[in-house]
């Protein structure tokens, strides 16, 4: 995929026809895309050096051979940071309509055009690069027991950090949720009561589009429990066919990462249009609303989207990492086999008491 797009980018270097930014595309502006004045001129050739690091990233990524501890974290630092850049700069707001789980329509898709479609293959990419980085980082892992006991420490590290950043992502969207039932029942929350009147007076249909976009917001509060509980890791007994049976890794990593992506490219252009930057040909917010709303007398129009959407995507990403490790440390995968039976005898790797390893993580799990 990568070496595709380099191949694209070097054909529009040269000239070639369809760039998917700047003047072709004509949804760039309101969707608060970062490339709305650039053409392809200077576009081609960033498109091509982007693919060229890529290319050489990956080549990296996969070469079977040992590394030192300094090179091996710089790799992963790299990889990682490569597929973050990827969502940060080239995402829009248009994610938000196009992918899981809240884009679950495929009507979008039917009506996306050729820009559009360009743009969504950079979190295919972005996943693809973290998952080829893990990929090389548990194959290049230190398997001595000092580095056993190191990246038990590390897991465990990062598992207190995902748990605080959980927390920080369940409460991200509360008050959003808030503003919207406020806004349905007409109370003036954030906004002047004149508005709320003539919003709901021109836009009747607000009683009920409020409520839905406040229960998406409570179900991504619900679901991102789901990674301190028990349900989390294993399906509840009610659901038929599947419950009781362990949730697989990549459905929670794979939902709540492309959830964290949407939220914070949504977010990033509210608060851009907060910041002041305006983009050429934008909506302004005067013909958005029908009214000014600008001042701090306003500061609920966008249900504070600027500031907790931002937010929300990237405590729910770091919140994901941390349940990653949470995984490895209770499926005792962060230790070699041979040691990694919590019902026999405790054994000792590096200072820690294996035998241990499990149980007190397993009885955290439960609340």
């Amino acid at each position: 995929m990568v070496g595709l797009c380099d191949g694209h980018g070097v054909y529009w270097t040269f000239g070639g026809v369809g760039f998917p930014f700047g003047r072709t595309d004509p949804n760039a502006p309101d969707s608060a895309s970062l490339f709305v004045t650039m053409d392809s001129s200077v576009g081609g050739p960033g498109i091509t050096v982007t693919g060229l690091i890529g290319l050489l990233l990956a080549w990296l990524l996969q070469r079977r051979h040992s590394l030192s501890p300094g090179r091996r974290k710089a790799l992963i630092i790299a990889g990682v940071g490569f597929a973050c850049v990827l969502v940060a700069v080239v995402l829009d707001g248009r994610a938000m309509f196009l992918l899981p789980p809240f884009g679950l329509s495929i009507a979008p898709w039917l009506d996306a055009d050729w820009p559009t479609i360009f743009q969504m293959t950079s979190p295919i990419a972005a996943a693809s690069f973290v998952m080829a980085t893990v990929t090389m980082a548990r194959r290049t892992a230190d398997r001595s027991p000092d580095g056993l006991a190191h990246a038990a420490a590390v897991s465990r590290t990062w598992e207190r950090v995902g748990r605080f950043a959980t927390y920080v992502a369940m409460l991200a969207p509360l008050p959003y949720a808030v503003i919207r039932l406020c806004w349905s029942r007409g109370w003036a929350v954030g906004a002047p009561e004149p508005f709320v009147e003539w919003l709901l007076l021109t836009q009747p249909e607000n009683v009920w589009i409020e409520p839905i976009l406040a229960g998406m917001a409570l179900t991504g509060v619900l679901l991102t429990s789901g990674l301190l509980c028990r349900w989390g890791r294993s399906f509840p007994s009610w659901i038929p066919g599947i419950g009781g049976r362990r949730v697989p890794l990549w459905l929670p990593l794979g939902m709540g990462g492309s959830a964290a992506m949407v939220v914070w490219s949504f977010g990033r252009g509210m608060l851009l249009g907060r910041l002041g930057v305006d983009f050429p040909g934008q909506v302004s917010a005067t013909q958005a609303w029908g009214m000014p709303v600008g001042g701090w007398d306003y500061w609920g129009v966008d249900g504070l989207a600027w500031v907790l959407f931002p937010l929300w995507g990237i405590s729910l990403g770091v919140a994901l990492v941390g349940y990653y490790h949470r995984r490895r440390l209770l499926d005792a995968d962060v230790l070699a086999p041979p040691i990694l039976d919590p019902g026999g005898p405790a054994s000792s790797v590096g200072g820690l008491r294996t035998g241990s390893l499990v149980g007190p993580l397993s009885a955290a799990d439960d609340g």
